[in-house]
């Protein structure tokens, strides 16, 4: 009998093989950090985790090794790992979450930055800012150029601008919580927005400017 001859053909990397838009769906379920440790799986993956579309970042969610961290090195870690992120991006990100506690100039500074960055590089369409602290994050202008946006989420922000935008034409959905806004301002952003369907708010939490203090609602 004749020995039967090994195979000597490579293994194949069914994973790999996937369609791109496959494996964008499977990167988008893995927290950044892990989406971006795929990139050492293998020549062809080293970059794949720079296409994926959605990406979402938590203060909570920063691994750090030494327990004793204080907060503002923490954060400084979560905006180097945002910083490196976009730089290394190679393809639009459209759908973009930032959940962070905002309550220092500093952390204005980086998140004035990043806002920036979307607003001048990409088609962003779901875009949610979470914000923790006492004091609300006010909205930079380039906040206003983001105008793909199909989809908003706002907490603890401000408002504080003149309404001189031309609205977001493509947005169907906008959550406001504890915005700081003045009635002005909030009649413009609504009527600037035709293709609205979903609009909530929580009420008990809106403040709205009014003569003197800032009124609640």
């Amino acid at each position: 009998m004749k020995a039967k001859r090994l195979s000597k053909a490579p293994r194949l990397d069914r994973l790999t093989t996937l369609p791109q838009t496959i494996i964008e769906i499977i990167l988008c379920l893995l927290p950044i950090e892990e989406a971006a440790r795929t990139s050492i799986l293998s020549r062809e993956w080293r970059y794949k985790w720079t296409t994926i579309p959605k990406l979402e970042f938590d203060e909570s969610t920063v691994e750090t090794s030494n327990k004793e961290i204080t907060v503002k090195e923490l954060r400084c870690k979560l905006f180097g790992a945002i910083h490196q992120v976009l730089l290394l991006r190679q393809a639009p990100i459209l759908d973009f979450t930032l959940r962070i506690s905002a309550d220092d100039i500093h952390t204005y500074f980086e998140i004035d930055q990043i806002i920036l960055h979307l607003s001048r590089n990409h088609t962003v369409m779901k875009l949610r800012l979470e914000f923790w602290g006492e004091i609300s994050y006010r909205l930079p202008l380039s906040f206003f150029s983001l105008r793909q946006l199909t989809d908003l989420y706002l907490e603890n922000c401000d408002i504080d601008h003149e309404p001189t935008f031309n609205g977001f034409g493509n947005l169907t959905s906008l959550s406001l919580r504890r915005l700081t806004i003045s009635r002005k301002s909030l009649r413009h952003l609504l009527s600037n927005c035709p293709s609205l369907k979903s609009f909530s708010l929580v009420s008990s939490y809106l403040y709205i400017h009014s003569r003197g203090l800032p009124k609640l609602i």
